[in-house]
């Protein structure tokens, strides 16, 4: 998978679990615009980063990289 796919996943996590960007963002202690990058992969995550977000969106890191 490419990495606008890990991207892609990440929003639609966010989406499914009906988690506004603002939620997200504030859970994140980032910016809304911040955040915003982060969906749309203008922004890199570090892992610790990584590991917060999927928490905050109910899913294993895992599921981000896995091949549909």
């Amino acid at each position: 998978m490419s990495t606008v796919g890990i991207y892609l996943k990440i929003k639609e996590s966010r989406e499914m679990k009906r988690h506004t960007v603002e939620y997200v963002a504030i859970q994140m202690e980032m910016t809304v615009q911040l955040y915003l990058k982060v969906e749309t992969g203008d922004v890199d995550l570090k892992i610790s980063k990584l590991d917060k977000l999927a928490k905050v969106l109910g899913i294993k890191k895992s599921e981000l990289f896995a091949f549909n």
